[in-house]
């Protein structure tokens, strides 16, 4: 009758739309139909290449858990690239099979060669802008991670020859009526604004989150756009101090942050983690006052007395990783192409403020449990929350949760941030 593929997919409730229509394209006849729902769970898709390179391995290692774990999707259920098969997950622990002492197995006794387009370039994400090639790392690899988030230097951009796999290469998505060169000067600028001295993290944020809000209201205007009048404009008022002031007069208000990001962290509730990733989100709990990420009533006013002592902990750690907020953010933007990466330049920034938040708490759990977390730590909540709550899936969710509470309006999402 017809299939329909939703791609990848978080657990829980999704919604889908049929168009009554078969997967020949005719209109179907008025009845009574029943549904069918299948899910593939794996690290990795595979691609139609190194599937059949793994049907030719004969190496007593890998062919039999080849077999076991190389889960086969058939041809009407495949998602947008057509790949044909997905790398299963070990049950017991949500880890790909072919991982040993942290190492990929299949690269190191079988070459690059039978690495999946999907392994052979994480945690590195390509992009071609008009002509212009772009790598990004993944902060959901620990080591991406450590190397992104610790030295002050990490985030300087540097031009460079690189070699990839064609399939490999994305295409971002269509910046509506602005040229690649104002997505860049655009992109650059935001860049900008989160270098600007004497500024806290989540200062410079809300500088970027005005910026968003009348880019939006720009660009949904008919005149012909003048980005560089507009970023002129911005410059005027970063340099007059009106953004600034709008900073002095932000209000904070730990028990709505607490509350609202404790909710967007339990979203995560059913999935099945990793045995590092459950030892840091059961950390987050035990921080927060809480048995478990599953826990239906908690007590909010131990949360939120939690979540407060549980900040100024995590500030105190950070002293030893003190460029770890910001080039999580200037890492996150560079790779998500922000502003352009969401339906809206404010609507993605409402999602890097969610994760933003959201990771804040998570160092506020995570702190709290352990006393006093070393950079190693806050680094390994920071991959953490970047692999279970990534870009875009979990950014949909949470700017819905912000929008109900009324946080999406420009003069309060300060609140969100301030601390």
């Amino acid at each position: 009758m017809r299939t329909i593929s939703l791609g990848e997919l978080d657990a829980g409730s999704h919604k889908f739309a049929w168009d009554g229509k078969s997967d020949s394209g005719a209109q179907v006849a008025d009845g009574n139909y029943w549904m069918q729902v299948k899910a593939y769970s794996g690290t990795a898709a595979v691609d139609a290449a190194t599937l059949q390179a793994y049907g030719g391995v004969d190496h007593p290692q890998f062919a039999d858990r080849l077999k076991r774990f190389v889960t086969r999707i058939p041809a009407k259920e495949r998602g947008a690239t057509g790949d044909p098969a997905r790398l299963a997950l070990v049950p017991e622990t949500q880890c790909c099979a072919f991982l040993e002492q942290g190492l990929c197995a299949i690269h190191r006794d079988l070459g690059e060669d039978y690495l999946s387009n999907v392994c052979a370039t994480f945690p590195r994400h390509a992009r071609d802008l008009a002509g212009q090639l772009e790598y990004a790392l993944d902060l959901a690899c620990p080591e991406a991670a450590r190397k992104a988030l610790l030295p002050e230097d990490a985030l300087e951009l540097i031009e460079s020859p690189v070699t990839l796999r064609p399939l490999a290469l994305a295409k971002p998505l269509s910046p509506g009526r602005l040229t690649p060169l104002q997505v860049n000067e655009v992109r650059g600028f935001c860049c900008q604004l989160m270098l600007v001295g004497d500024l806290l993290p989540w200062q410079r944020l809300v500088l970027v989150g005005h910026l968003c809000h009348q880019l939006d209201l720009l660009i949904e205007e008919r005149a012909p756009l003048d980005i560089e009048a507009f970023l002129g404009d911005v410059v005027r008022q970063v340099e007059s101090g009106s953004m600034l002031e709008k900073l002095a007069s932000s209000t904070r208000d730990t028990g709505k942050q607490a509350q609202l990001f404790f909710k967007l962290w339990q979203g995560q509730a059913e999935r099945r983690n990793s045995p590092a990733q459950e030892l840091i989100q059961q950390a987050v709990a035990t921080g927060l006052g809480v048995d478990s990420i599953k826990t239906e009533r908690p007590d909010w006013e131990v949360v939120i007395r939690r979540y407060g002592a549980g900040l100024k902990r995590a500030n105190d750690a950070l002293e030893h990783a003190p460029s770890l907020l910001n080039n999580y953010l200037l890492n996150e933007m560079f790779r998500e192409m922000f502003p352009f990466g969401a339906a809206s330049p404010y609507r993605h920034f409402l999602g890097l403020i969610a994760r933003f938040g959201l990771l804040r708490l998570m160092l506020a759990g995570v702190c709290n449990a352990s006393g006093k977390a070393d950079a190693a730590m806050l680094v390994r909540t920071a991959q953490v929350c970047s692999r279970l709550y990534p870009h875009p899936s979990f950014s949909t969710k949470a700017v819905q949760a912000l929008s109900v509470l009324g946080f999406d309006q420009p003069q309060r999402f300060a609140e969100l941030l301030r601390t």
